[in-house]
């Protein structure tokens, strides 16, 4: 059980360590469309390439899989980008109309599970590449960074 949960973990803070800064940096400079597949992303993995001691090899299958994560939801990204706006106008249009309004957020609602759901699958393609002494060492760079989080 504590092998799983430590396993789990790391997928986790795999995605938000890899993830979160670079959804936000690339959020801050508009640049939806090249989250993992842009240069903040080959930073990030350039620093747990010699934080793990990745050979180019597991390197290149992480980005492997971070690219086609970005693939994969790429159409629900550009879906979600509308979902208020278009909240707005069935609203405007009609101020009674909620049904439609909600099941607009619902669509949203969704695309983000089916989001959040490659994103651990990708979590665990990347986690598999990776040595049991490396998810180890990730596992204890994770414990640290929550806890300067606190």
């Amino acid at each position: 059980m504590r092998k799983t949960t430590v396993v789990i973990a790391a997928a986790v803070a795999l995605v938000a360590m890899i993830a979160v800064p670079i959804a936000f940096a690339q959020h801050a400079r508009g640049m939806h469309g090249e989250a993992f597949g842009g240069p903040m992303f080959l930073g990030h993995l350039q620093h747990l390439k010699q934080e793990l001691g990745l050979s180019d090899q597991q390197a290149s299958d992480i980005k492997a899989v971070f690219e086609d994560l970005r693939q994969q939801n790429a159409q629900y990204r550009q879906s979600m980008h509308s979902t208020m706006q278009q909240v707005a106008q069935i609203l405007l249009n009609n101020p009674n109309d909620v049904a439609a309004a909600q099941a607009v957020i619902d669509e949203q609602t969704n695309a983000e599970r089916t989001m959040k759901i490659n994103a651990l699958n990708a979590a665990s393609k990347a986690l598999n590449v990776l040595t049991p002494d490396q998810r180890t060492k990730l596992a204890t760079m994770v414990q640290e960074h929550l806890g300067r989080m606190k």
